[in-house]
């Protein structure tokens, strides 16, 4: 843990029952006289999520005035660009993000252009912006992005076949509304990939280098709540209780964005956006599939901290150290039962996940081919979350846990 930490969340979060969005106009009264620029996909606007919340829109005196809707799964530096350029010729002042997190970073990195100017890449790296950007008001519809509450957008660069990731104070939202109506039309699949890519953050979170008491309650909190909801909110999304579980996962999404915002990620979300560049694998699905050997890494160093996280959220019982009823880990022997035991754990409830789901078990059946190992590796090594892993991971030891999930 670092011996000196800051915990600020920027953004103003607002979350309730369903049907918030038809019902927000006084939460966006300090926009009124804007005119808005709403980034979205062609999901959501099928879906019509848009309509309750345009009146929302109209209550509170703004004007929606372009709408941008052309965003891929994983969104690139020329969708960016062309969303700047529309938003720029409507004279837009405030930004509108509704969708996952491939929406909201297209939002967060468009707002970059309008505001900047120049090419995306010039702004890669942390704290390079100079000047304000305009407000964003942020809707997440899945369950795991967490983009709603973080400085942070990662963008693929198509040309150089890379997640170029901006770091910035601006980049946090200015509101984040959060709806449990969303989360009602999303395939099983969806849920499963983002609430695990939201799982990963938690625990990469509580166990990375720069942690602190703040970030590890949000950590233990998101865990906690994925480990008890995912399994339910795979089921029926007319019934109640599924219902009710997505809502549980929607805020815990958000708590571990505000997790991972503190303390960042590490080697799992380092493959998994070396994944999503070079072969395309979405984003949640790629760190499912490399948690479990993330932890096992990790654990030859911070073997301390997967067993705290692993009995704090319920993954493991506190006694399975020592085959007692009760009682915390009590010292390097017990961590490492517990560590493992944790690792166990999750390995279990991550199969259980995607085989209900219908996804993948393994990389090559997620589309990745033995000749892109070598370039996944490389991309790898050289993505900025590695800085803030517990341990250093040689190219070697990647190739190795790339390898161990690929069939």
């Amino acid at each position: 843990m670092l011996e000196i930490y800051q915990h600020h969340v920027p953004t103003r979060i607002v979350s309730g029952e369903a049907g918030l969005l038809a019902n927000c106009s006084p939460e966006l009264e300090s926009f009124r006289g804007t005119k808005a620029g709403l980034v979205t996909d062609q999901v959501i606007l099928s879906l019509g999520l848009i309509d309750g919340f345009k009146s929302s829109l109209a209550a509170a005196g703004i004007e929606l005035v372009s709408v941008f809707s052309d965003v891929p799964q994983d969104s690139d530096v020329e969708t960016v660009t062309r969303a700047a350029n529309q938003f720029q010729e409507a004279g837009c002042s405030l930004f509108i993000a509704m969708g996952g997190g491939s929406v909201i970073d297209t939002a967060k990195a468009a707002n970059i252009l309008v505001t900047h100017g120049g090419d995306l890449l010039d702004y890669q790296g942390a704290e390079v912006l100079t000047e304000p950007l305009l407000p964003l008001v942020v809707i997440p519809t899945t369950v795991g992005t967490g983009s709603e509450v973080t400085s942070v957008a990662v963008i693929a660069d198509r040309v150089d076949h890379r997640k170029l990731t901006l770091v910035d104070h601006r980049l946090a939202p200015t509101v984040a509304l959060l709806d449990p109506v969303v989360t009602r039309s999303l395939p099983p699949r969806l849920i499963a990939m983002t609430a695990m890519d939201a799982l990963t953050h938690a625990l990469e979170a509580y166990i990375d280098v720069a942690h602190n008491p703040f970030s590890d309650a949000f950590s233990v909190a998101a865990a906690a709540t994925i480990r008890t909801s995912l399994p339910s909110a795979l089921g029926d999304p007319e019934s109640d209780v599924t219902q009710a579980a997505r809502a549980k996962l929607q805020q815990a999404s958000t708590m571990a964005g505000i997790a991972f915002g503190h303390s960042m990620v590490g080697v799992v979300h380092a493959i998994a956006h070396a994944l999503g560049g070079v072969a395309g694998v979405p984003h949640g699905l790629a760190n499912a599939l490399m948690l479990v050997e993330g932890l096992k890494c990790n654990a030859e160093v911070a073997s301390d901290r997967i067993a705290n996280i692993g009995t704090l959220t319920g993954f493991v019982e506190q006694g399975a150290a020592s085959g007692a009823a009760s009682g915390a880990a009590s010292g390097p022997d017990d961590d490492v039962t517990l560590s493992n035991a944790t690792i166990r754990a999750v390995e279990v409830f991550r199969k259980q996940v995607l085989e209900t789901a219908g996804l993948p078990l393994t990389l090559s059946e997620a589309g990745v081919t033995e000749v892109q190992i070598p370039w996944i590796v490389e991309r790898a090594s050289e993505d900025g979350s590695m800085i803030y892993n517990p341990k250093y991971v040689e190219p070697e030891e990647l190739t190795q846990m790339i390898q161990s999930v690929f069939q």
